[in-house]
């Protein structure tokens, strides 16, 4: 647990050293949540991640087997691979700088891409590597620069990690380093002006707070990190609402919790081995499924004017992504 923080205290934003002080835009448990007056960035007190243990406790949302997939939610991963739909891949070196279950280089491998992952999860990363044949690492950008100098690659993506460190520009600048001159840099994190926000309720507003989510990020702050640290920003903006998240919205707006209560479960996805119980929490389940089944329905139904309507109203999605290049 972090240490209490005075109310008082003068905190110096991680970006760019200007002093903060004063009460902060919020707080969450022991955490005071503050912008930074001069460049915008949000960021908690005390600003500290919590550490590799952490993050191996969460194994719902961090499993320690590989993947074959992207989150269909996240659509950084299609905007990163379609950047390069007319150039020549094969060969290229990328490597991917938290790179979890792999789903992201598994994609990238099969697209012509040398690959390379970093993360902190051995054992997932284990998994990884037996699967796809791939390059590994466990630990840091910074273990991994000094454990391996002499590496240079074409193309670097860090997807859902920049909001997580502590000391976020100091990986940039290994990454700066890591990158062949004319190299591209791929940033995704999410929007802190997302217009419609799927971190809301006692199961998921955790997830964008800390000490899981250490920072805030604007698209405008964005592209001033990069290029604050020698990128040349090609592309800064919120990417679209993909199907399946608007599928959670719609679901998020239609739980009314009858089931849950029924069952005596925190969360439905807790109660499979209550179907075991006897006739009546079969047919919850069965309802609950037939409930599932038409709100994917509708959000197939519904997508195409949702699309439409992001456009005219200039809704944001949840997703920022930034490419980069640097200078040759």
């Amino acid at each position: 647990m972090a240490d209490p923080i005075a109310p008082d205290a003068v905190a110096a934003c991680p970006l760019c050293r200007t002093a903060v002080s004063g009460p902060p835009v919020r707080t969450w448990a022991e955490y005071r949540l503050h912008d930074c007056p001069a460049c915008g960035f949000g960021f908690c007190v005390p600003f500290k991640n919590p550490g590799a243990e952490y993050y191996a406790r969460l194994d719902e949302m961090y499993p320690h087997e590989s993947q074959s997939a992207t989150d269909p939610m996240s659509e950084e991963y299609d905007a990163c691979l379609d950047f390069f739909k007319d150039k020549e891949i094969a060969g290229l070196r990328l490597l991917d700088v938290g790179c979890g279950g792999g789903g992201f280089l598994k994609r990238a491998r099969d697209l012509g891409f040398r690959i390379t992952g970093v993360d902190y999860n051995a054992e997932r990363l284990a998994a990884v590597g037996a699967e796809l044949g791939a390059d590994v690492f466990a630990g840091s950008i910074e273990d991994f620069a000094r454990a391996r100098p002499d590496e240079r690659f074409d193309v670097i993506t860090i997807f859902e990690v920049v909001e997580h460190l502590d000391d976020p520009g100091r990986w940039l600048d290994v990454m700066h380093s890591l990158l062949k001159p004319g190299g591209y840099f791929f940033i995704g994190l999410p929007n802190r002006e997302r217009t419609f926000d799927p971190f809301t309720g006692p199961t998921m507003e955790w997830i964008d707070n800390p000490p899981h989510h250490l920072s805030r990020w604007t698209a405008p702050v964005l592209r001033r990190f990069a290029e604050d640290h020698a990128f040349r920003v090609l592309d800064c903006r919120s990417l679209g609402v993909p199907r399946q998240l608007l599928a959670l919205l719609l679901r998020k707006k239609l739980q009314f919790g009858l089931a849950t209560r029924a069952l005596k479960v925190d969360e439905i996805a807790h109660a499979p081995a209550a179907a075991e119980a006897g006739t009546k929490p079969r047919l919850i389940l069965a309802l609950v499924a037939v409930k599932e089944t038409a709100i994917n329905a509708a959000a197939w139904a519904l997508y195409p004017f949702f699309r439409a309507a992001c456009s005219v109203f200039g809704w944001q999605g949840v997703i920022l992504l930034c490419v980069a290049q640097k200078p040759a």
